[in-house]
Parts: structure tokens; sequence; C-alpha cells
């Protein structure tokens, strides 16, 4: 075997692997969320937040939820409502439980070398053509497909599931605002009561409604 496919195939299974550990992370929840860091955004983390804001766009912001800033030229800016991004995106894939930062590297690689031809690093692209490059990226020609799914994976966990945020609720999770959910909820919510009578009644053929 070619040691470049090699490669691919070590990616490919590291990515899979890093899949299935979103999907716990979905189920339950990061909750030992990294320690807030002080130093502004590197180029990496900017071009990261601005792949996070293509796959969920949001308004713009200066921190995350948990407080980390935010580059500037990440967000777009194109909807109104927060997104990957101010739901903590790039936290949730530099958690060391999700393992991305061993394909982060090889993606950053390829978003860069499909994003030049269109005018430029990620980041200084418009919103267009940040689509296009993802666009691309995510073709199942390309070889490197799987990077990329474990890479897109991360926006839709941090932001669907509160992955990281401090606590699964509404009022400390933008994604769960957005979408109106009220998340978790220790003592129960008071008006979401299940205390009916259950229904006794037959249908014709004895099957419940």
């Amino acid at each position: 075997m070619h040691p470049a496919l090699a490669d691919i195939t070590r990616r490919q299974f590291v990515a899979r692997t890093i899949a299935s550990g979103l999907a716990v992370a979905a189920a339950g929840g990061l909750r030992a969320a990294p320690a807030a860091r002080a130093a502004e955004p590197s180029l990496a983390d900017g071009t990261l937040q601005a792949f996070a804001d293509t796959m969920i766009p949001g308004s713009p912001a200066t921190i995350t939820d948990l407080g980390l800033p935010i580059h500037p030229r990440a967000i777009l800016g194109v909807d109104g409502r927060p997104g990957a991004v101010e739901a903590d995106s790039l936290a949730a894939g530099r958690h060391p439980k999700i393992g991305f930062a061993a394909l982060e590297p090889a993606f950053l690689a390829d978003l860069e070398a499909r994003a030049l031809p269109l005018g430029g690093p990620f980041l200084e692209l418009d919103w267009d053509r940040r689509v296009q490059a993802c666009l691309a990226g995510l073709d199942f020609g390309n070889p490197a497909r799987t990077l990329w799914e474990a890479a897109a994976a991360i926006p839709f966990v941090a932001f669907c599931a509160a992955a990281v945020a401090p606590a699964q609720r509404a009022d400390r999770a933008s994604g769960y605002r957005v979408m109106g959910l009220p998340g978790e909820a220790p003592n129960g919510y008071k008006r979401a009561s299940y205390r009916r009578k259950l229904a006794r009644s037959r249908t014709t053929t004895g099957n419940l409604p």
C-alpha cells in the first residue's frame, strides 16, 4: 500500500473513532469543560471557528458561552441568532475526550488547499466561497472526506447537544435557546406534568388509538 493511502486509512480510522466519541458527547455532554484561555484566538483557532460558522452560521459575537474569545473574522453574521461558534465549537473540538487534535493539522491543510484557489485563506473568504470550499471538502469524491465528516460533526454536537456548556440549560447554552429547548431540569418542569388519568377505553379492534 502506498504510504499516502495508508496515512489516509489511519486518519479515517481516527475520524470514525472521533465520530463515536461525539455520539457519546451528544448523549451525555462533556461535563468537564476545558479551562478558559486568556490568549486571543490564533490563526488556526479562527479558521476552525470560521469553519464552524459555515456549518451552523450565527450572529457576530466576541465571546463564546464559556467566555472564550472569538476571532474577529470568524463569524460572518449571515444569521441573526447565535451559531456554533458562540456555542463553543472550538472548545468541543479541542476537548481531550473528543481527540480531534490528532486530525486537526490534516483537516486544516485540506481546508486551506481548497480555499486558496477561491481567493485566499479560508478565514478571509466571504460566505459564498466558504460554502464552496466546504462543499468540495465534503464531496464524496474527496479521499479525505472522513476528515471533513469528523470536523463537521463537532459544531453540531456543540450547538445541538450543548456538549461543553457549563450546564445543559437554555440560560447557559445558546444552541438550546435558538432551538427553543429548555434543557435539563433536576427538579422537573412545573408546567410539564404527566399527572393524567390513563384512558381505559377500547376501540372496536381492541387497539389503542
